[in-house]
């Protein structure tokens, strides 16, 4: 058993928070909040919420399973997602267990959301990181759920970088699995997700426009 609960994770958001592994600092350890397990899966009108048999760990499933399809799929390729690594027992409910992206200081890498404001928005080299992300999302045929600027983390892990990682979020959400079925429909539906992304960061930073992204 890990004890998370006495630690002050280094990240919450609106489901999980995230805590560095206490005894491997090149992982993080992701619970789900229990705020959330209430209002999402405990009320009388979630009842929709408790079909599924893993409850409240649907998320850590699909990320998962989509983690283990894509190195089935593409063993020689470099997805641009989180490496996975398992799922432990903390003080606080199952945990999933990822890789760390680091920065130049062995930190958890900072998010794109964080890199907008940094650098004033728009800057040549987020601008090809965006490029290569995008384009190693297609090239792997990656499912994606959820993108946001506030998941996309920038930083190196054991596989290369530096790079824009998608460290949650991805995997099939539809009942009716069509990104897993049509390769067309999914890149089609990751081009969506990604320029409603890119709008987001416009929105984000109150830019009047922003370069052209890819279709």
């Amino acid at each position: 058993m890990i004890e998370l609960s006495s630690r002050t994770p280094i990240a919450t958001g609106q489901l999980r928070q995230i805590f560095e592994h206490p005894s491997d600092s090149d992982l993080l350890i992701k619970v789900v909040r229990p705020e959330a397990i209430a209002a999402r899966w405990g009320g009388a009108r979630r009842w929709y919420k408790r079909i599924p048999r893993a409850l409240h760990y649907t998320g850590y499933v699909r990320e998962l399973k989509e983690y283990i399809a894509i190195q089935a799929r593409t063993p020689r390729g470099n997805p641009p997602i989180a490496r996975m690594v398992g799922i432990v027992h903390t003080d606080m409910g199952l945990g999933l267990v990822s890789e760390k992206v680091r920065d130049d200081s062995g930190a958890a890498g900072p998010t794109l959301a964080k890199l907008y404001e940094m650098h004033g928005g728009y800057a040549p080299w987020i601008e090809d990181a965006l490029a290569v992300f995008f384009r190693d999302l297609q090239d792997c045929n990656v499912i994606v759920g959820d993108l946001h600027a506030w998941n996309l983390v920038y930083g190196s892990d054991s596989r290369g970088g530096p790079r824009l990682v998608l460290v949650d979020g991805f995997g099939e959400k539809n009942t009716i699995p069509a990104n897993s079925i049509n390769r067309a429909f999914n890149r089609w539906n990751n081009g969506r997700l990604y320029r409603r992304m890119r709008q987001q960061l416009i929105d984000l930073v109150k830019l009047p426009s922003a370069p052209t992204t890819p279709l």
